[in-house]
């Protein structure tokens, strides 16, 4: 097992450096992909145009924000209902497992998502689109509350995980973003909207992306009358399950920051983006189960299993730069699907 896991770890790092290196030397090409079945968001609410219509107003596009969260820990959970009917008495049963990602440090981390993010403003050019970075209108984010620089500890429901920005882009939260932490507060959602006015209205985005390493499976929610087990399962798969963003083009501004005049919609990943490379080992590191008399009588059955998702620093990064060069990709590739038409 050792010699097989240094093989593997040598084949990443490998794999890795060949990706930095081909970086440098030829800047990352739009993926084969259609960016219409990866990507989807109307323009303001539901019964709005398609968001993609607006990428035709304008051929800048500004990039005010590159938010990445890596998933750290994450579970799953089946209940089967507790039953009784005459001649038949069912107990409940309950299973519940949980994963945590070890091995990688924050260090690569930042760095992973600062390639993404160089990737990306590369991709939005070969998608034909003059790009104003971060760098580029820096003052406008007085008006924004901040984040101090550094991974930031996030949580979403059972999933937990550390959000990061590349460096030079600060890192901000607004309302709807769902890893955030902004609450109802419409602060940044304001600043955002007057960032993409100073900047004369460009096409303003800021991506939030979620980089998951495992895919949990689930028996669900049933009654004991249809189910007898519990069962839960997890498998080791780098995905983006998860790429939003707001989309915005602030002519002018009223009320304190909102849009009066421009377009004010988001667009978001429709469906996962996995990739098959191997980067990590899951290994068992706790299991628990139980059985009590339950209420109508027939035994109750609990299992709780702990694994760990043990990768390397060069493992882990060979595989997520990977799938978010493809995921940013694709997003860019709407541009060129849909590209800027001269303004009369």
């Amino acid at each position: 097992m050792l010699q097989l896991r240094l093989v593997r770890g040598f084949i990443c790092l490998v794999i890795a450096a060949a990706a930095v290196a081909a970086f440098a030397a030829d800047p990352p090409s739009l993926p084969d992909l259609n960016p219409a079945e990866w990507f989807d968001g109307k323009m303001g609410g539901t019964f709005g145009a398609k968001t993609v219509t607006v990428f035709a107003k304008s051929n800048r596009v500004a990039v005010a924000g590159f938010r990445v969260v890596y998933v750290t820990h994450d579970e799953a959970q089946a209940f089967v209902r507790a039953s009784y009917l005459p001649g038949r008495d069912t107990g409940s049963a309950r299973a519940k497992m949980e994963v945590d990602l070890k091995g990688v440090d924050d260090a690569t981390l930042q760095a992973i998502t600062d390639r993404a993010y160089a990737s990306f403003i590369e991709q939005l050019k070969a998608a034909g689109r003059e790009v104003v970075t971060a760098e580029q209108f820096r003052d406008a984010y007085a008006g924004f509350k901040l984040l101090p620089d550094g991974p930031q500890a996030v949580n979403l429901g059972k999933l937990e995980g550390k959000a990061f920005s590349a460096k030079g882009v600060p890192l901000w939260w607004q309302t709807g973003d769902p890893w955030g932490d902004a609450g109802l507060s419409q602060k940044n959602m304001r600043a955002f909207n007057e960032l993409s006015k100073a900047a004369n209205a460009p096409i303003t985005i800021a991506p939030l992306i979620v980089i998951d390493f495992a895919h949990m499976q689930s028996s669900g929610n049933h009654s004991g009358l249809v189910a007898r087990r519990a069962e839960v399962g997890a498998a080791l798969a780098m995905s983006v399950p998860t790429f939003t963003t707001r989309v915005v083009r602030a002519e002018q501004t009223r009320y304190g920051g909102l849009v009066f005049k421009g377009d004010d919609g988001a667009i978001s990943m429709i469906k996962r983006l996995d990739t098959d490379i191997e980067f990590a080992d899951l290994y068992l590191v706790d299991s628990k189960t139980g059985t009590v008399l339950g209420w109508t009588g027939a035994d109750s059955k609990s299992a709780k299993q702990k694994k760990v998702a043990e990768t390397t620093n060069e493992a882990y990064s060979a595989a997520a730069d990977v799938v978010l060069a493809k995921a940013t990709g694709a997003f860019a590739k709407l541009f060129a699907a849909n590209p800027a038409v001269a303004q009369k």
